[in-house]
């Protein structure tokens, strides 16, 4: 039961033989790959468990830097408890085999996803049951959704626990952080770095794209509605959200100052009044009612930041907690919405 890992050293393993591990041994098995083998890369790996029964698994050794070579099958059948991670995956040109409440990843996510994935219920309380039926490999849940069954679902597959939102510190970085951690237990490491290559060229570029529009270093407050159409409120981003860090790796500074658990704040209409600079509104067409709701009053169409026409929308759908594709998107749509 669980991996056994080979690594390059000074004990010879000979193809074609069987090694059992006996109880209570670790299973680490060091070897020093004979010519033959690392040329074919194949191994028959043989384990015999407690109580004499034997396992047999055939494994394709993939050769690293430092000689090291990895047995320990990657994951295939990932089920998500978090859209994050279902967009992560398709980055990581994976599909999980479930996920929850995709219907609302499809609503206010809106990336690509493959079809057919099983939906496993809601993200707060996803069904065991419906988790158990699909046979994981790999769960992976945020810790702040894991607080009621981590010990239901680790009964059923290894868990990965991200942490999106620390107590301190940047919340973009422990995105970063959560989606190589992701990459790596997937074994797509090489293609996590890819992605977040590709993360870091698109600050760049949207950061000179700001520079030339002649806004560097101007204020920029990020804000999406947070109420209801009846009972209009906003959310602004605070300093420690991933929203805020994008805008000051953008040259810009954020507008909205403190820090929260998940990164914004909801406040009323009238404490956008002491904004500087920029607004840059942030929603998907299904809060369009909203908005209409607050724009159109008087209240709003007194606000410092809207009289000087310092407001600008984002237009189409952009999901501002999300992975790297979602902050490349952000990031892009801020730079070029400064750039009118």
């Amino acid at each position: 039961k669980g991996a056994v890992t080979l690594k390059a050293g000074s004990t010879s393993l000979a193809a074609k033989k069987t090694y059992s591990l006996k109880s209570g041994a670790r299973k680490t098995v060091t070897l020093k790959l004979k010519k033959a083998l690392a040329k074919s890369r194949k191994v028959t790996l043989r384990i015999t468990a407690e109580g004499g029964k034997t396992v047999t698994k055939k494994l394709t050794l993939t050769r690293a830097q430092g000689a090291k070579a990895t047995a320990s099958a990657a994951p295939k059948r990932v089920v998500a408890i978090e859209w994050d991670t279902v967009e992560n995956l398709h980055m990581l040109g994976m599909a999980p085999v479930g996920a929850a409440d995709l219907k609302g990843y499809d609503t206010w996510v809106a990336a690509p996803r493959p079809k057919g994935l099983k939906d496993v219920g809601s993200r707060q309380s996803p069904s065991i049951e419906r988790i158990a039926a699909l046979k994981p490999d790999l769960i992976v849940v945020p810790d702040y959704r894991s607080t009621k069954n981590l010990a239901q679902l680790k009964k059923i597959a290894p868990v990965l626990v991200t942490h999106p939102y620390p107590a301190s510190g940047s919340q973009l970085n422990a995105m970063i952080t959560d989606f190589r951690a992701l990459a790596n237990a997937v074994g797509r490491k090489a293609r996590g770095e890819q992605v977040l290559q590709e993360l870091s060229n698109t600050l760049a570029r949207a950061k000179t794209k700001v520079k030339n529009a002649g806004r560097a270093g101007q204020t920029v407050a990020i804000a999406t509605p947070g109420g209801t159409s009846s009972a209009p409120a906003i959310r602004m981003f605070t300093t420690n959200s991933a929203t805020a860090d994008v805008v000051r790796r953008l040259g810009l500074k954020d507008g909205w100052s403190g820090s929260a658990r998940y990164g914004f704040a909801t406040v009323g209409l009238e404490a956008l009044s002491r904004l500087n600079g920029w607004l840059a509104f942030v929603y998907p067409p299904q809060f369009q009612r909203q908005i209409a709701s607050i724009t159109k009053t008087s209240a709003y169409k007194r606000l410092p930041v809207v009289k000087a026409k310092h407001v600008r929308t984002l237009g189409g759908t952009t999901w501002l907690f999300g992975g790297p594709r979602s902050t490349m998107l952000f990031a892009d749509r801020l730079a070029a919405s400064l750039s009118k």
